[in-house]
């Protein structure tokens, strides 16, 4: 059966609601589990010191796999990013990604390099984790040959981009639009004298110019109580979340296609089109809302 990144998340959701309290979190009612599902399970484990989690047969072996760090050729295992920053530079984690999987066959190495080096940066430039803005970041990337997709998850249980545009007083009507705002290109980076940096806070949004427009793919942003989800060019949603119990930080999950980006630095241009996954302000009760 085919999921999204969307569905994937949601079943995340559904299993830590279900977690009773005790020493294990019971996921053996999936039989199946993705990296937009593992990856904010284990940082929930994690967070809540949660030592074991019972699955069902058909996810042992995927599960017992990621727990050990055992690599497979279609797997980059479940790994805590570096805490230090030049920690993060000096291990070169974004091409180590790069370079173990299948790059050839989905968008090619420049943007695969490019994906993972943006988004695991956002959470050193953003909410370093060795200034206490976050405690880790994870990532994990799964590739489903029969299915023809790869899938590329980062995670930090951080500031969220919500929290961050609140320390840098940037205004938003809700963490949707926060992250609306984020693929738009509002920066908190600052220059030397304390005013804005124009030319950064375009990170997220060729990220998505590239899996999106070049590769065809679809992506998913979860930050604190926003979420969206982008299927393809036409269609995307976003969803005011109720998950303060259980979801901290900000999750950013890709699924890339068989489709090799071609012009790389033509899509990466950020003066060829700014992002149109806007958010629907004219809403009632910060209801979810679909744009196509």
């Amino acid at each position: 059966m085919y999921y999204s990144l969307y569905d994937d998340y949601k079943k995340f959701e559904k299993l830590v609601k279900n977690y009773d309290g005790s020493s294990i979190l019971d996921a053996s009612t999936e039989s199946f589990l993705a990296p937009t599902t593992i990856t904010p399970l284990f940082c929930f484990m994690q967070q809540n010191k949660i030592p074991e989690i019972a699955v069902n047969n058909y996810t042992h072996e995927f599960v017992d796999r990621i727990i050990n760090k055992r690599e497979i050729n279609t797997t980059k295992h479940f790994e805590d990013l570096p805490k230090r920053n030049d920690e993060w530079i000096k291990q070169q984690p974004a091409h180590k990604m790069a370079e173990k999987i299948n790059h050839e066959k989905y968008a090619g190495y420049t943007t695969v390099y490019h994906i993972c080096n943006e988004l695991i940066s956002n959470i050193y430039n953003h909410t370093p984790i060795e200034k206490g803005y976050a405690n880790r970041g994870y990532s994990f990337t799964q590739e489903y040959v029969n299915a023809n997709r790869l899938d590329i998850c980062f995670m930090d249980d951080g500031l969220s981009i919500p929290g961050k545009f609140e320390m840098n007083n940037i205004d938003f009507i809700d963490d949707c639009e926060a992250i609306s705002k984020a693929t738009y290109g509002y920066t908190t980076e600052r220059k030397s004298d304390g005013s804005i940096d124009s030319s950064r806070g375009h990170g997220l949004w060729t990220t998505l110019k590239l899996v999106i427009e070049r590769n065809k793919g679809s992506a998913l942003i979860v930050s604190r109580n926003g979420l969206l989800h982008i299927s393809n060019q036409k269609n995307w949603k976003y969803e005011i979340l109720n998950n303060d119990e259980y979801f901290k930080g900000t999750l950013i999950s890709l699924r890339l296609t068989p489709n090799l980006v071609e012009d790389y630095y033509g899509a990466i241009d950020i003066f060829s089109g700014k992002t149109k996954y806007t958010y629907n302000k004219l809403k009632k009760n910060k209801e979810a809302k679909s744009c196509t």
